[in-house]
């Protein structure tokens, strides 16, 4: 089984299924009601505990096409920030750009980056693959550098087709990654979930995409990895993924995300778990391609002398230091004995996101 999007048999589908954007706006909102595109309307809704201010933007047919929230409610959060949630159903139709476009009209604002962006992959469940989910399950495998499991078990009708008698209890979802994980996976039936939703949460654009692939929807489970903050990841190269290359290129990324991360090694109890036997599950081809772009709880963040090199630099760009000409030039001069240590310009161009020319400019 390959990942991939065309629609042919025995093919995963990924697709991306949550997408919410950091913004700023072009200043604090003045209390106005918002004026949606012609056809479309904008609702207030009630607060949330973060948010102020939340808005359903509404189609001509009472689709929600997104979610906008602003007006912070905590001092942690700058006052310009808005976070802007595009509906699920819009993700799976080739007109998602269009889509943003418009909700972003909405509102003057400038795009930050992803607040939070979820890819998975459907696919229909083999007794091969089910042997490997089982293990996983039952706690007699593990996933790569991740924690244990969570499970959640449900009765479903006996039966391939559920024309059997009486119900059977099966694992219909693991989890792996707690709250602060960048990276939170999760294995489930997404045919029972769906089958089993309230009719305003039935979501048949899915199903419909399971029919254009060719999948018998009973057998679809998928798996999905839900990324909080991506702003922090980075290409091998360095380079920033912009919020929308998370969307238009949702394939390699979820493909070299799941076989850098997905890999599955029976609990065979060797002291180097890495000697433990591998399980197959989804054959995937991907690279490890991405990477932590800015440490959270760091080694480099425990020295000491790249601390000050980070704290410099940051007093530095401030627009009160620039003016104090005496302050710049012993700044720079204390940069400059830093950065002849090759472990603190690392960790500059990380932290900061700057090349060695940015660095250069700025301490001439």
């Amino acid at each position: 089984m390959s990942v991939f999007v065309s629609n042919s048999d025995g093919l995963g589908v990924v697709s991306c299924d949550w997408f919410a954007l950091s913004c700023k706006l072009a200043h604090v909102w003045d209390g106005k009601p918002l004026v949606a595109p012609e056809g479309w309307q904008c609702l207030p809704m009630s607060a949330t505990a973060v948010w102020g201010q939340r808005w359903f933007v509404m189609d001509a047919d009472g689709n929600k096409v997104a979610t906008l929230l602003f007006q912070p409610r905590t001092p942690k959060i700058p006052a310009e920030s808005a976070n802007v949630q595009i509906a699920n159903r819009f993700l799976y139709y080739d007109d998602f750009r269009i889509i943003c476009d418009k909700v972003l009209d909405i509102l003057p604002m400038a795009i930050c980056g992803l607040n939070r962006v979820d890819l998975c992959c459907d696919f229909e469940m083999t007794a091969s693959l089910w042997t490997t989910y089982m293990a996983l399950a039952k706690k007699d495998a593990r996933l790569k550098g991740l924690g244990e499991s969570v499970c959640w078990w449900k009765h479903i009708p006996v039966g391939v087709k559920g024309d059997g008698q009486g119900l059977e209890e099966i694992p219909n979802q693991v989890n792996w990654g707690g709250k602060d994980s960048t990276f939170k996976w999760k294995v489930y039936y997404k045919w029972l979930e769906l089958e089993t939703a309230p009719p305003e949460e039935k979501k048949p654009w899915i199903q419909d995409l399971w029919e254009r692939a060719g999948f018998h929807s009973r057998y679809v489970w998928r798996v999905e990895v839900s990324i909080n903050n991506p702003n922090q990841l980075r290409t091998l190269g360095n380079d920033k993924i912009l919020p929308f290359q998370w969307y238009d290129d949702r394939v390699r990324l979820f493909s070299d995300l799941y076989a850098d991360k997905f890999v599955v090694r029976r609990k065979q109890g060797h002291v180097d778990r890495r000697n433990d036997e591998i399980m197959p599950f989804l054959e995937v081809d991907g690279v490890k391609s991405i990477k932590h772009g800015l440490p959270s709880s760091s080694r480099e963040g425990s020295d000491p002398e790249k601390r000050l090199t980070c704290k410099l630099w940051s007093e530095l760009q401030q627009g009160d230091v620039q003016c104090n000409e005496s302050l710049v030039d012993l700044l720079k001069c204390n940069l400059r004995q830093l950065l002849e240590r090759p472990s603190n310009v690392w960790v500059l161009q990380r932290m900061f996101s700057v090349s060695m020319d940015d660095i250069v400019t700025a301490l001439a």
